[in-house]
């Protein structure tokens, strides 16, 4: 395809070039991603006028061409993700930016002027300050939506900032690895100023076990939970990123949200009905979270979910065991304190607000733990069963989603998403499969 040169950037010419991208996974083509932040200034897209683009992408590609120099092809999402007025392959493509991302050769994060202290210390493989944490925590990078999947699925990832000299990339892992010493350093109280390096702290985890685990649609929802985006449907397709390096296949006339759905679906993830949205109207699809906003696998047979890798567990009074796992997993809860004042499911509570659970205080009591939903299960329900997913194991519990009718009303099944606090003993039977209806 005959190349149409637009722009001279360090005295060579570019222009949009059709390529095709391997589809073979870990099959690595030519090309390099670039990782940014668009700030909010804009200006005028060369090649897609009329439409805006970030006043940091001419600056970001000149940089990526300083760092890699001998780069003939260059991916970059202001020029190369079709306009709007190509609202079809604008959005297979933006549905297919982790296969982008997978095959590029490299990925090079490109951060403001202002990290440039940063860079130089981590070069030199030294210990980051406290203004170097200060500097970190005001780049947008590391809470935009887009980045997190830009990050976990390149094959080398490199980081560097606007305006930096030749050489002065840094490979990730010596950059992480001097965060993360920065940040273990700092006591509780000093940790607190720096919200954003904490979350990234979790981006740095996922990008080192990348290549060896798959990460679920629920810990991608959970990452990405507290990320920003310029318009919400780059929420979801930033998600679809994170869990899958395939080609989209778009679906025309299917919100971003429920194209995410139904990709998780495709895969036979189902992790993704412990979101705390609630539910559809339809009786035979109530386990299904409404549009709009660690892995039990599943598949639809005959109509109905079939569950797998749970436990169902009844209403009961926890036993001895079960309370004593939790007061010792509570005494241990330091960064945030004890509340020796108050009850064991009281402070299970309060130790799950302080890590953000936003649900219900209203807990049910079970054989091997306590519950806590999202939304309060009246008390009118019948028929109550607590469904846990028994492979995404956290150190306190794991998802879970309790099941009911509501006898006062039309007798509909519910389901409502929350928390197992408490610990799945060796005697509770898994079952193969629960069927959700």
């Amino acid at each position: 395809m005959k190349l149409f040169v637009r722009l001279h950037i360090n005295g060579q010419g570019w222009g949009l070039l059709e390529q095709d991208t391997p589809s073979t996974p870990n099959q690595l083509s030519d090309f390099i991603c670039v990782s940014y932040s668009w700030g909010l200034g804009r200006s005028l897209n060369p090649f897609h006028p009329p439409y805006p683009v970030s006043d940091r992408t001419l600056p970001v590609l000149a940089t990526t061409i300083t760092q890699r120099p001998t780069a003939r092809k260059i991916w970059i999402d202001a020029f190369c993700v079709p306009p709007p007025s190509q609202p079809s392959l604008r959005t297979s493509t933006l549905q297919s930016m982790g296969f982008i991302y997978s095959r590029a050769a490299e990925v090079i994060v490109v951060l403001t002027s202002a990290a440039l202290p940063v860079l130089r210390q981590a070069l030199l493989s030294s210990a980051l300050s406290q203004s170097h944490l200060d500097i970190l925590e005001a780049e947008d990078w590391v809470t935009r939506a887009w980045t997190y999947q830009e990050a976990v699925n390149a094959h080398r990832l490199r980081i560097t900032c606007d305006g930096s000299p030749p050489d002065t990339a840094v490979d990730s892992m010596p950059f992480f690895n001097a965060l993360g010493r920065a940040l273990v350093s700092l006591a509780p109280t000093e940790r607190a100023r720096y919200p954003r390096l904490n979350a990234f702290e979790e981006l740095m985890a996922d990008c080192a076990v990348a290549g060896y685990l798959e990460r679920s649609a629920l810990q991608v929802m959970a990452m990405m939970d507290e990320r920003t985006q310029t318009v919400p449907e780059d929420h979801f397709y930033a998600m679809m990123g994170a869990i899958s390096t395939e080609p989209a296949r778009a679906v025309e006339g299917v919100s971003p949200c429920e194209a995410f759905m139904r990709l998780c679906e495709r895969k036979g993830d189902y992790s993704f009905l412990f979101s705390s949205e609630g539910r559809e109207e339809r009786e035979e699809m109530r386990w299904r979270p409404r549009e709009g906003g660690l892995k039990p696998g599943g598949e639809v047979k005959r109509g109905c979910l079939v569950l797998e890798n749970v436990v169902m567990l009844q209403l009961a009074s926890p036993g001895e065991d079960v309370m004593a796992f939790i007061e010792r997993w509570l005494a241990g809860f330091k960064p945030y304190g004890s509340w020796p004042h108050l009850e064991p499911e009281q402070a299970a509570f309060e130790a799950l607000r302080a890590l953000g659970f936003s649900g219900s205080s209203e807990y049910l009591g079970a054989e091997c733990g306590l519950v806590f939903p999202h939304d309060p299960v009246p008390r009118s329900a019948k028929n109550v069963e607590i469904l846990v997913a028994v492979e995404i194991m956290w150190t306190l519990g794991a998802p879970a989603l309790v099941r009911y009718r509501d006898n006062a009303g039309s007798g509909v099944l519910s389901y409502v998403p929350g928390v197992f606090f408490g610990k799945i003993q060796n005697g509770i039977r898994v079952p193969a499969a629960v069927n959700l209806f």
